[in-house]
């Protein structure tokens, strides 16, 4: 288990934070005395994402391109 003081934390908190996803924990000291750990929540889970492709809705229409492309040419 690695230290770091406030200061450290404050001034770093990008590269602990790559140090906690490697599994590292990090006890957090405030003028030599532990007052916090951090420890990361575990590893991260696959996401399942729908899909959507397959349940997009098609639409009727005009694209919204040519609608505004037709909108700027009654302004000139």
């Amino acid at each position: 288990m690695k230290t770091a003081t406030v200061g450290e934390i404050q001034k770093n908190f990008a590269s602990v934070l790559r140090n906690i996803d490697n599994g590292e924990e990090i006890t957090i000291t405030k003028r030599g005395k532990p007052v916090a750990r951090i420890i990361s929540l575990g590893p991260k889970n696959k996401i399942e994402w729908p899909d959507f492709y397959h349940e997009a809705v098609e639409l009727k229409g005009k694209p919204v391109s040519e609608i505004v492309i037709e909108g700027r040419e009654d302004r000139f």
